[in-house]
């Protein structure tokens, strides 16, 4: 008598092959072909970010620190595939004086495969990113650019949500 997760077992290799008669979802694909990430390009990305404040450090009258940590997806503005559909997640470190603000921030975008871009950014309202480095297909990837913010409304000291727009520039490094 067959326990009941061998029944199982054989029951979702059944469904698999019906519903999947050629193989082609399955892990063990074979001859798959994927297009090798360009050695160099451009994309103007926007990351739909949510963040939650980490830690705020009152100094009044002179000002705050503080810090947070926003996870989101990135998609492109400019309907390449390449770049769209990333997860991001980053940690901005932010300084309000009574002169304005200035922010900084360090992300790691991850795509469907887990390969991952390194980024910093800085600047007040907008300012410049740099990608600096990868694992997997982004491995040797270095990259520079502008972005810039449009704040969500209902945004409040402990969370926020807010669209970054970026445009980026890439190359490779040489080896």
């Amino acid at each position: 008598m067959l326990r009941s997760s061998q029944r199982r077992g054989g029951d979702l290799a059944n469904l698999t092959r019906i519903l999947d008669p050629c193989g082609r979802h399955g892990a063990g694909r074979v001859g798959v072909r994927r297009r090798p990430f360009p050695l160099s390009g451009a994309a103007k990305l926007a990351a739909y970010s949510v963040c939650r404040s980490a830690v705020i450090v009152d100094m009044w009258p002179v000002g705050s620190n503080s810090s947070a940590e926003c996870t989101g997806i990135v998609k492109t503005l400019d309907g390449s595939k390449i770049l769209d559909n990333l997860a991001i997640r980053c940690i901005e470190e932010a300084k309000a004086r009574r002169e304005g603000y200035a922010f900084s921030g360090t992300c790691i975008h991850t795509d469907g495969d887990g390969d991952k871009i390194f980024m910093t950014y800085e600047g007040p309202e907008s300012g410049t990113i740099e990608w600096i480095g990868g694992t997997g297909k982004y491995q040797d990837i270095l990259g520079k650019g502008t972005w810039s913010v449009v704040d969500a409304p209902g945004n409040n000291a402990q969370l926020f949500a807010f669209t970054f727009n970026y445009d980026v520039n890439w190359t490779s490094k040489t080896k």
